[in-house]
């Protein structure tokens, strides 16, 4: 049963799908000039300096001196913003193959990552269930479901990442012991995943050790680039989805190297 909820790339409005393109323009580079922008859109120099503005405020780009750059970084991966408008096909996809794995009766808990935020769309095929999350787009979208026990880690608010963090989060993921913790991750690198933010992996690393099972999501783009932190070794995932044109290379490496592994 699908959620009649809309999608949030089809209710963009007009200046929204237009900072969308500018966003896809600055990721296939490192720097674009401000006029450049505003041709290849064919629209002004002012409608394109607020959008800039916009998105700026949201920390997705930075402006020099009539040039504007946002690299895959940090600035991009700890904006939640951002990242609910990637890959949003492979990300139901992955969704939906994790409820599968799941049954009625469950307790799971569910990371801060915009992939795992799309399980929300699927949880009432398979509920009763109880969401242990600390991501406050999951609460807000499960918030009054029908026979789904919804529970807030708690903790500081970080506005980035559109979620709960910190010690007293951790703590309260340690009080609890679940059947399935469902992750994604900033990126892939060999045999582990890694996150740009320590807050972010000592989070996840709390859930995965509340588990029973260990599910981990990931489209294509979470390969081919590096971030600081390091989270798991793949292997400690009982299941690892993913979407999208995995690079070939990689994909034998993790299944040499002993990963669960299928392509949604």
């Amino acid at each position: 049963m699908e959620s009649n909820i809309s999608d949030p790339v089809q209710s963009l409005s007009k200046a929204e799908r237009r900072r969308e393109r500018i966003l896809q323009i600055l990721m296939s580079g490192s720097t674009t000039l401000i006029r450049d922008l505003a041709e290849q859109l064919r629209v002004s120099l002012m409608t394109v300096h607020r959008d800039l503005y916009e998105l700026e405020r949201e920390g997705l780009v930075r402006r020099v001196r009539g040039a504007v750059s946002a690299e895959k970084s940090l600035l991009f991966e700890s904006s939640y913003k951002y990242r609910t408008r990637n890959q949003v096909d492979e990300k139901r996809r992955l969704a939906r193959a994790a409820v599968s794995r799941l049954e009625p009766g469950n307790a799971i808990m569910a990371d801060d990552s915009s992939t795992v935020f799309h399980i929300c769309d699927f949880l009432p095929e398979v509920t009763p269930l109880t969401v242990v999350t600390n991501a406050v787009p999951v609460l807000a979208r499960l918030r009054g479901v029908p026979d789904i026990d919804l529970i807030s880690t708690g903790g500081r608010y970080h506005q980035g990442y559109d979620g709960y963090f910190g010690a007293a989060c951790d703590e309260a993921i340690g009080r609890y012991h679940v059947d399935v913790a469902i992750l994604s991750t900033t990126t892939i690198q060999g045999m582990a995943i890694f996150t740009p933010d320590e807050l972010v992996m000592r989070a996840k690393r709390a859930m995965m050790k509340s588990a029973r099972r260990k599910f981990l999501l990931a489209d294509a783009s979470k390969f081919g680039f590096t971030a600081l932190n390091y989270v798991a070794d793949l292997t400690e995932f009982d299941l690892i989805l993913l979407a999208g044109n995995v690079p070939e290379a990689s994909l034998q490496r993790m299944r040499d190297g002993g990963a669960n592994v299928e392509l949604v």
